[in-house]
Protein backbone atom coordinates (compact mmCIF):
# COMPACT_ATOMS: atom_id res chain seq x y z
CA UNK A 1 0.00 0.00 0.00
CA UNK A 2 1.19 3.46 -0.97
CA UNK A 3 2.01 5.47 2.33
CA UNK A 4 -0.26 7.76 1.25
CA UNK A 5 -3.25 6.11 1.12
CA UNK A 6 -2.79 4.86 4.39
CA UNK A 7 -5.20 7.83 5.35
CA UNK A 8 -8.00 6.08 3.38
CA UNK A 9 -8.34 3.44 5.98
CA UNK A 10 -9.00 5.21 8.68
CA UNK A 11 -12.31 3.56 9.24
CA UNK A 12 -11.74 0.32 9.36
CA UNK A 13 -8.14 0.35 10.96
CA UNK A 14 -8.80 2.37 13.65
CA UNK A 15 -10.01 5.97 15.15
CA UNK A 16 -7.89 7.02 17.65
CA UNK A 17 -4.82 7.81 15.10
CA UNK A 18 -7.22 9.75 13.36
CA UNK A 19 -7.71 12.14 16.36
CA UNK A 20 -6.09 14.86 17.42
CA UNK A 21 -4.31 14.23 20.94
CA UNK A 22 -6.99 16.25 22.73
CA UNK A 23 -9.74 14.20 20.86
CA UNK A 24 -8.69 10.70 22.49
CA UNK A 25 -8.76 11.37 25.77
CA UNK A 26 -12.08 12.13 27.28
CA UNK A 27 -12.19 15.13 29.94
CA UNK A 28 -10.80 13.36 33.68
CA UNK A 29 -13.81 12.94 36.28
CA UNK A 30 -14.12 15.22 38.87
CA UNK A 31 -13.24 12.41 41.35
CA UNK A 32 -12.43 9.10 40.72
CA UNK A 33 -16.14 7.81 41.78
CA UNK A 34 -17.61 10.13 39.35
CA UNK A 35 -19.07 9.15 35.28
CA UNK A 36 -16.33 10.01 32.52
CA UNK A 37 -17.70 13.17 30.89
CA UNK A 38 -19.63 12.77 27.59
CA UNK A 39 -17.79 14.51 24.47
CA UNK A 40 -18.19 13.95 21.15
CA UNK A 41 -14.81 11.93 20.91
CA UNK A 42 -16.45 9.45 23.19
CA UNK A 43 -19.33 8.89 21.44
CA UNK A 44 -17.83 8.80 18.42
CA UNK A 45 -15.62 6.41 19.96
CA UNK A 46 -18.41 4.32 20.97
CA UNK A 47 -20.71 4.98 17.58
CA UNK A 48 -17.79 3.19 16.14
CA UNK A 49 -17.03 0.37 18.27
CA UNK A 50 -20.95 -0.65 17.71
CA UNK A 51 -20.65 -0.34 14.12
CA UNK A 52 -16.68 -2.57 13.98
CA UNK A 53 -19.14 -5.44 15.92
CA UNK A 54 -21.80 -5.49 13.44
CA UNK A 55 -19.20 -5.55 10.52
CA UNK A 56 -16.96 -8.26 12.43
CA UNK A 57 -20.60 -10.06 12.52
CA UNK A 58 -20.55 -9.85 8.85
CA UNK A 59 -23.13 -6.99 8.50
CA UNK A 60 -22.08 -4.74 6.28
CA UNK A 61 -25.15 -3.13 4.26
CA UNK A 62 -27.30 0.31 4.89
CA UNK A 63 -30.27 -1.61 6.09
CA UNK A 64 -28.04 -3.94 8.13
CA UNK A 65 -26.17 -0.38 9.58
CA UNK A 66 -29.32 1.75 9.18
CA UNK A 67 -29.70 2.67 13.15
CA UNK A 68 -25.87 3.52 13.13
CA UNK A 69 -26.38 6.12 9.74
CA UNK A 70 -29.23 7.31 11.95
CA UNK A 71 -26.91 7.64 15.00
CA UNK A 72 -24.47 9.73 13.20
CA UNK A 73 -26.99 11.98 11.97
CA UNK A 74 -28.10 12.67 15.71
CA UNK A 75 -24.44 12.96 17.31
CA UNK A 76 -24.36 16.02 14.31
CA UNK A 77 -27.54 17.41 15.01
CA UNK A 78 -26.57 17.49 18.62
CA UNK A 79 -23.49 19.06 18.46
CA UNK A 80 -24.91 21.56 15.78
CA UNK A 81 -23.34 25.03 15.40
CA UNK A 82 -20.00 23.74 16.89
CA UNK A 83 -17.27 23.90 15.02
CA UNK A 84 -14.95 22.17 16.77
CA UNK A 85 -12.36 19.90 15.43
CA UNK A 86 -14.08 16.88 17.43
CA UNK A 87 -17.35 17.74 15.86
CA UNK A 88 -15.87 18.01 12.63
CA UNK A 89 -14.29 14.62 12.90
CA UNK A 90 -18.05 12.72 13.55
CA UNK A 91 -18.40 13.84 9.62
CA UNK A 92 -15.14 12.96 8.20
CA UNK A 93 -15.89 9.85 10.20
CA UNK A 94 -19.29 9.16 8.16
CA UNK A 95 -17.54 9.98 5.42
CA UNK A 96 -14.85 7.39 5.86
CA UNK A 97 -17.65 4.83 6.82
CA UNK A 98 -19.92 5.25 3.68
CA UNK A 99 -16.30 4.68 1.57
CA UNK A 100 -15.35 1.87 3.75
CA UNK A 101 -17.87 0.29 4.81
CA UNK A 102 -21.10 1.00 2.53
CA UNK A 103 -19.09 1.03 -0.38
CA UNK A 104 -21.05 4.05 -1.25
CA UNK A 105 -17.93 6.74 -3.11
CA UNK A 106 -20.69 9.11 -3.98
CA UNK A 107 -22.38 9.42 -0.74
CA UNK A 108 -18.89 9.25 0.58
CA UNK A 109 -17.82 12.31 -1.39
CA UNK A 110 -20.84 13.85 -0.79
CA UNK A 111 -20.10 13.92 3.25
CA UNK A 112 -16.62 15.22 2.47
CA UNK A 113 -17.32 17.72 0.52
CA UNK A 114 -19.78 19.29 3.37
CA UNK A 115 -17.09 18.95 5.58
CA UNK A 116 -14.61 20.42 3.99
CA UNK A 117 -17.17 23.40 3.21
CA UNK A 118 -18.71 23.22 6.77
CA UNK A 119 -15.26 22.58 9.15
CA UNK A 120 -12.53 24.56 7.02
CA UNK A 121 -9.49 25.42 9.33
CA UNK A 122 -10.20 21.33 11.07
CA UNK A 123 -7.39 18.79 10.37
CA UNK A 124 -10.65 16.75 9.70
CA UNK A 125 -11.39 19.04 6.96
CA UNK A 126 -7.78 18.88 5.45
CA UNK A 127 -8.26 14.56 5.81
CA UNK A 128 -11.68 14.29 3.86
CA UNK A 129 -10.11 17.06 1.32
CA UNK A 130 -7.29 14.07 1.22
CA UNK A 131 -9.00 11.19 1.17
CA UNK A 132 -11.87 12.89 -2.32
CA UNK A 133 -8.61 13.44 -3.76
CA UNK A 134 -7.29 9.94 -2.90
CA UNK A 135 -10.73 8.65 -4.32
CA UNK A 136 -10.64 10.10 -7.18
CA UNK A 137 -7.06 8.69 -7.90
CA UNK A 138 -8.54 5.73 -7.27
CA UNK A 139 -11.69 5.69 -9.62
CA UNK A 140 -9.01 7.06 -12.01
CA UNK A 141 -6.80 4.09 -11.55
CA UNK A 142 -9.81 1.71 -12.27
CA UNK A 143 -11.03 3.07 -15.24
CA UNK A 144 -7.35 3.13 -16.58
CA UNK A 145 -7.53 -0.71 -15.50
CA UNK A 146 -10.14 -1.31 -17.72
CA UNK A 147 -9.06 0.57 -20.51
CA UNK A 148 -5.80 -1.84 -20.53
CA UNK A 149 -7.43 -4.53 -21.37
CA UNK A 150 -7.42 -6.23 -24.97
CA UNK A 151 -4.82 -3.45 -25.49
CA UNK A 152 -0.64 -3.58 -26.20
CA UNK A 153 0.83 -3.49 -22.89
CA UNK A 154 2.65 0.12 -21.67
CA UNK A 155 6.21 -0.10 -22.29
CA UNK A 156 8.24 -0.83 -19.46
CA UNK A 157 12.20 0.28 -19.20
CA UNK A 158 14.18 -2.19 -17.21
CA UNK A 159 17.44 -0.20 -15.50
CA UNK A 160 18.32 -3.12 -13.74
CA UNK A 161 17.51 -6.96 -14.00
CA UNK A 162 19.04 -9.59 -11.78
CA UNK A 163 19.48 -11.87 -14.76
CA UNK A 164 20.50 -11.34 -18.22
CA UNK A 165 17.26 -10.54 -19.90
CA UNK A 166 16.10 -8.32 -22.13
CA UNK A 167 15.79 -4.43 -21.03
CA UNK A 168 11.95 -3.65 -22.28
CA UNK A 169 8.83 -5.64 -21.75
CA UNK A 170 7.91 -5.50 -25.39
CA UNK A 171 10.69 -7.73 -25.74
CA UNK A 172 9.27 -10.62 -23.97
CA UNK A 173 6.75 -11.17 -26.33
CA UNK A 174 6.02 -14.92 -27.04
CA UNK A 175 5.85 -15.32 -23.88
CA UNK A 176 3.00 -14.84 -21.18
CA UNK A 177 4.44 -12.65 -18.89
CA UNK A 178 3.27 -12.20 -15.62
CA UNK A 179 4.07 -8.70 -13.88
CA UNK A 180 4.35 -8.05 -10.09
CA UNK A 181 4.89 -4.26 -9.31
CA UNK A 182 6.20 -4.20 -5.67
CA UNK A 183 8.91 -2.53 -3.62
CA UNK A 184 10.87 -3.68 -0.35
CA UNK A 185 9.10 -1.36 2.35
CA UNK A 186 5.70 -2.93 0.98
CA UNK A 187 4.59 -5.68 3.30
CA UNK A 188 1.51 -7.09 1.55
CA UNK A 189 4.55 -7.40 -1.21
CA UNK A 190 6.58 -9.47 1.27
CA UNK A 191 4.23 -11.48 2.46
CA UNK A 192 2.48 -12.35 -1.05
CA UNK A 193 5.47 -13.70 -1.82
CA UNK A 194 5.25 -17.67 -1.10
CA UNK A 195 2.18 -17.44 -3.63
CA UNK A 196 4.53 -16.09 -6.43
CA UNK A 197 6.89 -18.79 -5.38
CA UNK A 198 4.71 -21.36 -6.10
CA UNK A 199 2.83 -19.66 -9.31
CA UNK A 200 7.16 -19.83 -10.37
CA UNK A 201 7.35 -23.08 -9.45
CA UNK A 202 4.60 -24.45 -11.43
CA UNK A 203 5.21 -22.75 -14.63
CA UNK A 204 9.17 -23.49 -14.71
CA UNK A 205 9.86 -24.71 -18.01
CA UNK A 206 6.96 -23.37 -19.81
CA UNK A 207 6.48 -20.27 -21.66
CA UNK A 208 5.88 -17.91 -18.95
CA UNK A 209 8.19 -15.30 -17.51
CA UNK A 210 7.23 -13.79 -13.65
CA UNK A 211 8.96 -10.78 -13.30
CA UNK A 212 9.18 -8.47 -9.87
CA UNK A 213 9.20 -4.78 -11.22
CA UNK A 214 10.37 -2.30 -8.68
CA UNK A 215 11.67 1.64 -8.83
CA UNK A 216 14.24 3.57 -7.10
CA UNK A 217 12.97 4.06 -4.15
CA UNK A 218 15.80 6.18 -2.75
CA UNK A 219 15.89 3.31 0.59
CA UNK A 220 16.02 -0.66 1.04
CA UNK A 221 14.20 -1.98 3.58
CA UNK A 222 13.68 -5.26 5.02
CA UNK A 223 17.45 -6.33 5.00
CA UNK A 224 19.27 -7.36 7.70
CA UNK A 225 20.64 -4.31 10.01
CA UNK A 226 17.24 -2.09 9.04
CA UNK A 227 16.67 -0.08 6.61
CA UNK A 228 19.76 1.44 4.31
CA UNK A 229 19.25 4.34 2.74
CA UNK A 230 20.32 4.78 -1.25
CA UNK A 231 19.02 8.27 -1.84
CA UNK A 232 21.22 9.41 -4.29
CA UNK A 233 22.42 6.20 -5.28
CA UNK A 234 21.21 4.23 -7.97
CA UNK A 235 24.22 1.54 -8.16
CA UNK A 236 24.08 1.00 -4.37
CA UNK A 237 20.42 0.33 -4.17
CA UNK A 238 20.72 -1.88 -7.09
CA UNK A 239 23.74 -3.69 -6.06
CA UNK A 240 21.86 -4.30 -2.38
CA UNK A 241 18.69 -6.23 -4.38
CA UNK A 242 20.40 -9.98 -5.05
CA UNK A 243 20.82 -9.80 -1.09
CA UNK A 244 17.66 -8.92 -0.59
CA UNK A 245 16.18 -11.57 -2.92
CA UNK A 246 18.22 -13.91 -1.35
CA UNK A 247 16.87 -13.14 2.13
CA UNK A 248 13.22 -13.16 1.08
CA UNK A 249 14.07 -16.05 -1.20
CA UNK A 250 12.86 -14.52 -4.19
CA UNK A 251 13.11 -17.13 -7.07
CA UNK A 252 11.60 -14.97 -10.31
CA UNK A 253 13.03 -11.95 -11.73
CA UNK A 254 13.29 -8.74 -10.28
CA UNK A 255 13.77 -5.59 -12.53
CA UNK A 256 14.07 -1.94 -11.87
CA UNK A 257 12.29 0.01 -14.11
CA UNK A 258 12.89 3.50 -15.57
CA UNK A 259 9.06 4.02 -14.79
CA UNK A 260 7.51 4.33 -11.13
CA UNK A 261 6.07 1.88 -9.60
CA UNK A 262 2.94 3.35 -8.95
CA UNK A 263 2.77 2.95 -13.16
CA UNK A 264 -0.31 5.55 -13.81
CA UNK A 265 -0.21 3.81 -17.49
CA UNK A 266 -0.97 0.68 -15.45
CA UNK A 267 -3.57 2.50 -13.16
CA UNK A 268 -1.47 1.26 -10.17
CA UNK A 269 -2.37 3.46 -7.07
CA UNK A 270 -1.01 0.67 -4.37
CA UNK A 271 1.01 -2.07 -4.71
CA UNK A 272 1.29 -5.21 -4.92
CA UNK A 273 -0.54 -5.33 -7.96
CA UNK A 274 -0.02 -7.64 -10.91
CA UNK A 275 -1.18 -7.64 -14.44
CA UNK A 276 -0.95 -10.84 -17.14
CA UNK A 277 0.30 -10.34 -20.45
CA UNK A 278 -0.09 -12.40 -23.90
CA UNK A 279 2.23 -13.38 -25.91
CA UNK A 280 1.11 -11.03 -28.72
CA UNK A 281 1.90 -8.32 -26.12
CA UNK A 282 -1.72 -7.40 -25.03
CA UNK A 283 -3.07 -6.95 -21.01
CA UNK A 284 -5.46 -9.83 -20.45
CA UNK A 285 -5.52 -8.91 -16.56
CA UNK A 286 -4.61 -6.16 -14.60
CA UNK A 287 -5.03 -4.99 -11.20
CA UNK A 288 -4.34 -8.28 -9.59
CA UNK A 289 -3.59 -9.50 -6.55
CA UNK A 290 -0.85 -11.94 -5.84
CA UNK A 291 -1.48 -13.43 -2.60
CA UNK A 292 -5.34 -14.45 -4.31
CA UNK A 293 -5.76 -17.72 -4.97
CA UNK A 294 -3.43 -19.51 -7.06
CA UNK A 295 -5.57 -21.56 -9.29
CA UNK A 296 -7.11 -18.43 -10.07
CA UNK A 297 -3.62 -17.45 -11.19
CA UNK A 298 -3.17 -21.06 -12.81
CA UNK A 299 -6.83 -20.55 -14.98
CA UNK A 300 -6.16 -17.54 -16.13
CA UNK A 301 -2.62 -18.11 -17.14
CA UNK A 302 -3.03 -21.62 -18.82
CA UNK A 303 -6.12 -20.04 -20.56
CA UNK A 304 -3.87 -17.48 -22.86
CA UNK A 305 -1.17 -20.57 -23.36
CA UNK A 306 -4.31 -22.54 -25.11
CA UNK A 307 -5.23 -19.65 -26.41
CA UNK A 308 -1.73 -19.37 -28.47
CA UNK A 309 -1.05 -22.94 -28.74
CA UNK A 310 1.62 -23.01 -26.00
CA UNK A 311 1.84 -26.57 -23.71
CA UNK A 312 0.05 -26.07 -20.41
CA UNK A 313 2.02 -27.78 -17.15
CA UNK A 314 0.57 -30.88 -16.50
CA UNK A 315 1.07 -31.24 -12.80
CA UNK A 316 -1.56 -29.11 -10.55
CA UNK A 317 -0.73 -26.30 -8.95
CA UNK A 318 0.11 -26.49 -4.89
CA UNK A 319 -0.59 -23.86 -2.41
CA UNK A 320 2.05 -22.08 -0.39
Amino acid sequence: MKPSLRLACVFLCGLVSALPLAAQTAAPAASASAPAAVTPASELNDLRSRIMTKVRAGQKSAAELASEIAEFDALLAKYAGNKSEEVAQILFMKGAFFAQVLDDEAGAVKLLQDLVAGYPGTKAATNGERLIAQMERAAQAKATQAGLVGRSAPELNFTWRSDQGPQTLSALRGKVVVLDFWATWCGPCIASFPNVRALVHHYRGSDVVVIGVTSLQGFVAGLEGGRVDTKGNPEKEMALMPDFMKAKQMSWTVAFSKEEVFNPDYGISGIPYVAIIAPDGTVRHAGLHPAGPLADKVAKIDAILKEFGRPVPAAPATSS
